[in-house]
């Protein structure tokens, strides 16, 4: 995988949020996210924090109504899960301010803050897993092919031929 085009989330998303949201919060959010932190600033050498993004991006990005994803960003505001600042940099956080504004830039940051007072697996998640589950990678086939029970195993290959040769074995003691 590459990691360089991927985009690094908070745990809290999928440990908390992601049972909470709905569909098009979920999916506002991580609109905001991919723009926000899922941008590499070359100049900097950090991720982007804030982000202009238009109602039409949000449409385009997420599939959704305009309606649907105001009512999402509303949503999310009341839900601390996101926060706008219109082009004076000041922040928006009503409904009205939004509109009257030119502009809004979105930041992702209150999930990148995350606390340390909760375990969120164990506050959300009714059945969490308490052990690491690991796989352990073996080259098992090939110890399958070298024997079963003293009997030496044949590829498919070699058991079609033996068998080709059988039927020919038969056919000519007929």
């Amino acid at each position: 995988m590459l990691y360089k085009r991927t985009t690094q989330t908070s745990n809290d998303l999928f440990d908390i949020h992601l049972k909470t949201l709905k569909g098009s919060e979920l999916k506002v959010l991580l609109t905001i996210i991919r723009k926000t932190i899922g941008i590499y600033d070359g100049k900097t050498n950090t991720r982007v924090q804030w982000a202009w993004i238009s109602q039409r991006l949000f449409r385009i990005c997420t599939g959704l109504s305009g309606k649907a994803v105001s009512s999402a960003i509303s949503s999310l505001l009341e839900k601390e899960l996101i926060a706008i600042k219109n082009e004076k940099g000041n922040l928006v956080s009503s409904k009205s301010q939004r509109r009257a504004s030119a502009k809004l830039y979105y930041s992702s940051n209150s999930l990148l803050e995350s606390s340390e007072n909760t375990k969120p697996s164990e506050l959300t998640c009714t059945y969490a897993v308490k052990k690491v589950h690991t796989i352990k990678l073996k080259a098992i086939k090939p110890l399958y092919e070298e024997s079963t029970q003293g009997i030496k195993r044949l590829s498919d290959k070699d058991r079609i031929l033996q068998l080709m040769q059988q039927k020919k074995r038969n056919s000519n003691l007929q």
